[in-house]
């Protein structure tokens, strides 16, 4: 399996990622206990007591250590801050990139606002890049960094995808950006946020024309995945850094989206209970190539959802789709299970799609050596599999983004 030019590596610990995996969560289950937005357009601060708590809970730090040792243990390079009600985001002091960013798009709030300011959207005009001072001068982004580094300040959460002034200027947070290359950041990168927020105002209109809550979720992160392979099992990583040592941000090789559809079937005293309806990972290689030959359509990205938790280093809506720490042991979790067999079916049937559009001879970017391209790496035990979950009796518990979607299949 292979992978596209530009590259690179950031290793997140399991700890650390099973913390923020786990906060993320709260905010999608108690959103409406959320902690108060900011109003001068800075992040707000991480709560620590929050992160050490879920630290405890998930067993990061074992019951047998004494207070002598909790109290003298390194602080986690991961920051967690909410500075709105729509936005959840993680940083990573060590590369100084979000390790994701969370949003809820078209909820109720914003349903109200654009049905009575359709007139006054938000603009992004006179809204600077700012840096999150929660975050030490010498461990956050800065402005200066990217001072005739010839990257863009890309946005993971975009400042399209909010309602306010003030939830659009958040989004200029250095802590929501990543260095991104100008053509991709402004083409590639540009046409997944705007079919992500296509997604969300489909499901908006389904749901005014029905009596059912559903709402739009989205992780959004950089990836440093390997650039060759150098020997048997053996990897080597390439990619850039900008900035003045020791204080440098790292370059990602890829980026993902992870993209859920969920209806609310119940809201009670513990908190709303949601139900998968749609959903989809994607990776993208973080390159500019402009050549035809070289063009990816959207189904072109998508992964298996496994697949992108093993190099990302957590786990996506554990709630919805099931955790190893459910007590499943090694075992796969039935609703990714289901959410890879899907995913490898949309593949099969891009992958015959392209034959047929373009007569084979197409080359498109790859996903990366570690993620598989679409067709590739599906033996025929996975087809059988595939074939009892997605064929059985009943139908799927929940569908592809990509089933029977066409701007899956139009050239990025």
């Amino acid at each position: 399996i292979t992978m596209p030019s530009s590259p690179a590596m950031a290793v997140v610990t399991h700890s650390a990622a099973l913390c923020v995996g786990a906060a993320a969560m709260t905010i999608l289950l108690h959103r409406h206990s959320s902690p108060p937005s900011t109003t001068d357009g800075s992040t707000a601060a991480a709560n620590d007591d929050v992160i050490s708590q879920k630290e405890t809970k998930q067993g990061i730090i074992p019951n047998s250590l004494s207070d002598c040792f909790n109290n003298m243990l390194p602080t986690l390079p991961i920051r967690l801050s909410q500075p709105n009600d729509n936005l959840l985001i993680a940083f990573d002091t060590r590369n100084r990139n979000p390790t994701f960013v969370m949003e809820w798009i078209n909820n109720k709030k914003h349903g109200v606002i654009a049905a009575t300011e359709q007139q006054e959207a938000p603009s992004r005009k006179n809204k600077r890049f700012f840096e999150d001072k929660t975050i030490p001068e010498h461990h956050r982004s800065r402005n200066h960094h990217y001072r005739n580094s010839g990257y863009d300040r890309g946005h993971l959460a975009p400042a399209a995808d909010f309602k306010t002034d003030s939830e659009v200027q958040d989004s200029f947070s250095l802590s929501n950006i990543s260095p991104q290359l100008p053509r991709f950041n402004r083409t590639m990168w540009l046409r997944v946020e705007e079919f992500v927020r296509g997604v969300a105002e489909h499901e908006e209109k389904v749901k005014c024309d029905s009596s059912e809550g559903v709402e739009t979720w989205v992780v959004t992160g950089p990836l440093w995945l390997p650039s060759s392979t150098v020997g048997k099992d053996k990897f080597q990583y390439s990619y850039e850094a900008i900035g003045h040592p020791p204080s440098l941000i790292h370059v990602p090789t890829h980026f993902f989206k992870v993209v859920v559809v969920v209806s609310q079937i119940a809201n009670d005293e513990s908190g709303p209970t949601f139900q998968l309806k749609k959903f989809a990972a994607f990776v993208l290689p973080h390159s500019e190539s402009d050549e035809k030959s070289n063009r990816l359509r959207l189904v072109d990205c998508i992964v298996r959802l496994t697949d992108l938790e093993a190099v990302a280093g957590f786990e996506f809506f554990p709630a919805l789709l099931g955790s190893h720490k459910d007590g499943s042991g090694d075992d796969i979790p039935l609703h990714k299970e289901v959410a890879d067999a899907l995913t490898d079916d949309i593949r099969a049937h891009a992958k015959n799609n392209q034959l047929l559009l373009e007569d084979g001879n197409a080359k498109h970017g790859e996903t990366g050596i570690l993620l598989p391209q679409n067709g590739a790496g599906i033996s025929k035990r996975r087809q059988k599999k595939i074939k009892q979950l997605l064929r059985g009796d009943s139908p799927p518990l929940f569908q592809h983004l990509c089933k029977k979607n066409n701007a899956c299949f139009k050239y990025l």
